[in-house]
């Protein structure tokens, strides 16, 4: 018997569901800042859903509603997403009391799919189409949803995460021994390219984004083709084509690919993909190419991965190799991701 049964039946009750026919926990993460457990919930209907309890310090209520909000308008723009259930007072989430600490409870539809266990060129063929069509079916929101906070992605807000793991970053550098003219190189181009796209930031197409876009939140069917997207607990606002960058360079050049595939110009294939698809489904338009290509740039240098192994490199002491790792950085920056048309 599960230690959150009375919790369950709660929920159960609350969202207007049938006994409960069969319940499989398949996540349970703990912190003292951060809880997030889920369930399988099988009804006597037959019908699964996913029953989600969460606790952490950057949600709100009103962005749990904002992502039943954004899941319900994708989910009618025809795209297989969760739709998320509302309960007897209106509202798609419950709020408890477990181990005395406020909780969240949501229930959504369950998805049936695969989690692909690796990216292969066709699969981030299909990423791009999808993220293209969820930015365009957002884009044609009737009214707005209501989200506090904004995605990881976003950038020049109160939580830009970049520029947080490139100012911890350069104070590392202060006392790391690397050398010096590397370092100022990587800053000067780093804040030259800050400043060229906050000037036309406000300017560029946004709006409510699904804020995850890795490989466990896709799912495929028997034939390898992506049918669904799900979790949607990281979802708020963003630029769009900032969002795009994001997810591309990451699921490019970070994420496990077919045949354990890693070289630069592997990478260089899978981005391409992507951002085919995705204009298959949503152009970019003149603004937005203009700021893509430092995006990516950005996005690469600085990403969180990226920046750790250079802190790791830096507490080892390993001065040789903090100083390719700014070179690749630079590199990075510097690169022309948009040579050819995408």
């Amino acid at each position: 018997m599960f230690d959150d049964e009375g919790l369950l039946n709660k929920i159960r009750d609350h969202f207007q569901l049938p006994a409960f026919a069969g319940l499989s926990r398949v996540q349970h993460e703990e912190e003292p800042d951060d809880l997030r457990i889920i369930f399988k919930a099988t009804t006597s209907d037959g019908r699964s859903y996913a029953v989600r309890m969460i606790s952490n310090s950057y949600s709100a209520l009103e962005d749990l509603a904002g992502q039943a909000s954004l899941c319900g308008l994708l989910s009618g723009g025809g795209l297989n997403v969760p739709t998320r259930l509302y309960g007897s007072d209106g509202r798609p989430y419950l709020i408890l009391s477990r181990k005395g600490r406020e909780i969240w409870a949501t229930v959504e539809t369950w998805l049936p799919g695969k989690e692909p266990e690796s990216l292969t060129i066709g699969l981030a063929e299909q990423a791009g189409e999808w993220l293209g069509a969820m930015h365009r079916i957002a884009d044609q929101a009737p009214s707005p949803i209501p989200f506090t906070s904004e995605s990881p992605w976003s950038l020049f807000g109160q939580e830009d995460e970049l520029d947080q793991d490139a100012q911890a970053l350069e104070k590392a550098f202060q006392t790391s021994g690397a050398e010096p003219p590397l370092v100022r190189e990587l800053f000067a181009l780093y804040r030259e390219k800050r400043s060229v796209l906050q000037t036309s930031w406000s300017e560029l197409p946004g709006g409510p984004v699904q804020g995850d876009f890795s490989l466990n939140n896709l799912l495929t069917d028997e034939n390898g083709r992506l049918c669904g997207v799900i979790d949607f607990h990281l979802a708020g606002t963003d630029v769009f084509v900032g969002h795009l960058a994001g997810e591309a360079s990451f699921l490019a050049y970070a994420a496990d690919k077919e045949n354990e595939e890693t070289s630069e110009a592997i990478g260089d294939r899978y981005l391409e993909a992507l951002i085919a698809g995705y204009e298959r489904s949503r152009p970019l338009n003149t603004r937005e190419r203009s700021v893509l290509n430092d995006l990516i740039g950005l996005r690469r240098a600085f990403a969180c991965y990226q920046v750790d192994e250079v802190l790791g490199e830096i507490k080892a002491g390993n001065t040789k190799q903090v100083n390719q790792e700014l070179k690749n950085m630079i590199l990075y920056l510097k690169k022309d991701y948009c040579r050819a048309p995408l």
